[in-house]
């Protein structure tokens, strides 16, 4: 068990209830590992939930990357008497109470006059304490909302985790090969670079042995030329003479 920064701050294991300190990797009660809520998801919860698959499913107050806490709030405040809060993050059981008991007070409304005349009204006294005791848990969860201690339930899907791995190793396998592609087409491309030039220096050296054998030629035709018009003019000076 170790420990890191912030050991002083108690904390509570979200499957067991234990009070620990922040910084322990796990709880020393059920082995719980804590750094599992940051890839724990709501949505994994509720479909667990709704397969009636309750294993690895924690409640915590720690919000998760997938909940929205200004929709959750909103939610509350303005659609709480009808438990959306809770459909929202997937506390069914807990919302389906709250909706009964709105529909229960709306028909305790509507047949008011019925109601009250069973047992001198002693039955609606009872029903209407009931509606409203039940009532108070929409106002008892805008309070746990605000100061983020309302339970939301969170679980890792195994199976998604582990099609998620493989995808990523495929994307990985996939980007690894498209990189040894590009690097095999960029020695492809540098050999034709490199022998594109050797071709262009081998050019370049024919034309300029080119050049030097014809700037050989015409110095040897002048030479020839000059040497024939020397030989002609001393001809003609011995003629005069």
């Amino acid at each position: 068990m170790k420990w890191t920064q912030n050991h002083d701050r108690a904390q509570y294991c979200p499957r067991c209830g234990l009070k620990s300190y922040e910084g322990i990797e796990s709880c020393p009660d059920c082995g719980f590992i804590f750094s599992r809520l940051k890839i724990a998801t709501n949505k994994d919860a509720k479909n667990k939930i709704l397969r009636h698959d309750r294993d690895f499913i924690v409640k915590t107050n720690i919000i998760p990357s997938d909940v929205s806490y200004i929709k959750l709030l909103l939610y509350c405040i303005f659609f709480g008497m009808f438990g959306t809060h809770c459909f929202y993050v997937g506390r069914y059981l807990r919302g389906s109470f709250i909706l009964a008991d709105f529909v229960a007070m709306i028909l305790l409304v509507v047949f008011n006059g019925k109601i009250s005349s069973i047992n001198d009204g002693a039955l609606l006294n009872v029903l209407s304490t009931i509606c409203g005791l039940i009532m108070l848990a929409w106002m008892w969860d805008i309070f746990m909302i605000i100061f983020k201690k309302f339970k939301i339930p969170v679980a890792i899907d195994i199976d998604r985790v582990n099609q998620e791995e493989l995808s990523n190793i495929e994307i990985l396998s996939k980007e690894n090969n498209l990189k040894e592609d590009f690097k095999i087409e960029n020695k492809d491309v540098v050999i034709k670079k490199v022998n594109n030039n050797l071709k262009n220096a081998k050019l370049n050296f024919i034309k300029q042995i080119q050049t030097g054998n014809f700037i050989y030629k015409n110095n040897h035709l002048k030479f020839e030329e000059d040497k024939e018009t020397k030989k002609s003019q001393n001809s003609n000076k011995e003629v005069e003479k």
